[in-house]
C-alpha cells in the first residue's frame, strides 16, 4: 500500500509499518498524548525502544513507498496504556 492508503488508520490509532523495515518496526498515533510513536522491536529486549514526537519523522523515501502495511495490535505487546485496535 502508499502511505496515503494508511495514514487513516494510523490517525485512528493503529500500528502501521513498511516491509522494508527491520525489527518488527512501527509507528503509532496516540491519541491520549498527541504525538506519534516509533517503536524499535528487534528480538534482542536490550535494543527495544520508543521514540515519541509531535511529528512525523519520516524520510521522502517513506512518502513514496508503496510498502506500507496497516497492522494488528499484538496482543502480547501493548505498548503502554495504548489500547488494542479492535480488527475490523
Amino acid at each position: 500500500m502508499k502511505f496515503s492508503e494508511v495514514v487513516d488508520a494510523l490517525m485512528e490509532g493503529k500500528p502501521i509499518s513498511r516491509s522494508g523495515w527491520e525489527n518488527g518496526n512501527y509507528i503509532f498515533y496516540c491519541k491520549d498524548d498527541n504525538c506519534f510513536v516509533f517503536v524499535n522491536y528487534p528480538d534482542d529486549i536490550e535494543r527495544r525502544y520508543e521514540w515519541a514526537s509531535v511529528g512525523l519523522d519520516l524520510i521522502p523515501g517513506d512518502i513514496i513507498a508503496d510498502d506500507w502495511n496497516i497492522d494488528i495490535w499484538d496482543p502480547d505487546h501493548i505498548v503502554d496504556a495504548n489500547k488494542k485496535v479492535d480488527e475490523e
